[in-house]
């Protein structure tokens, strides 16, 4: 998931992955530029597509030889041997990590937020049954705010600012 969302980053934006942390329930990738947060549903879309369309991931390691004609995303040259990770059309970067053999083993790919960081933006998301698990408990959250509320579930925020604007006026 995360090779996906910063190959595509990469492609769109020309921004390097300078920070990665894959935590027990949240992906954390920092990037080098500020992305729109207008592009992160299409960054999002575009990925699960890739990730649906079940393409292969392959790895290969070019010889001294090739190396310095190899095109692959890094943010420098790096000595050989160099472990290639490719997923046609998505991304090609260098990686030393475990691999799925297929994209379909990610599942899914859900971006929770991106913020400013340094000087670019760090993004949070989650992968496979990790996003299905965190979807699920804010789902219950909201659905427990619905009912505590009174509103219908898409409309749990507007029942929380009306409730909070009430609170103010009342302390005053």
């Amino acid at each position: 998931g995360e090779h996906m969302v910063s190959g595509v980053i990469h492609r769109r934006y020309g921004f390097h992955n300078v920070g990665f942390h894959m935590g027990s329930e949240i992906v954390t990738i920092d990037f080098d530029g500020l992305i729109p947060p207008a592009a992160l549903p299409e960054i999002e879309a575009e990925v699960n597509r890739a990730i649906w369309e079940d393409l292969p991931v392959n790895t290969s390691i070019p010889s001294p030889e090739e190396l310095p004609n190899a095109v692959y995303r890094s943010k420098r040259a790096l000595p050989w041997p160099v472990r290639i990770v490719e997923i046609p059309g998505v991304d090609k970067c260098a990686c030393c990590g475990v691999q799925v053999g297929m994209t379909g083993e990610v599942g899914l790919v859900k971006i929770f937020s991106c913020v400013k960081f340094h000087q670019g933006v760090r993004i949070e998301m989650a992968c496979g049954g990790r996003a299905v698990a965190l979807l699920n408990a804010a789902y219950d959250q909201n659905r427990q705010v619905s009912q505590t509320f009174s509103a219908k579930i898409f409309e749990t925020a507007d029942a929380a600012r009306t409730v909070s604007k009430r609170l103010a006026e009342a302390e005053y």
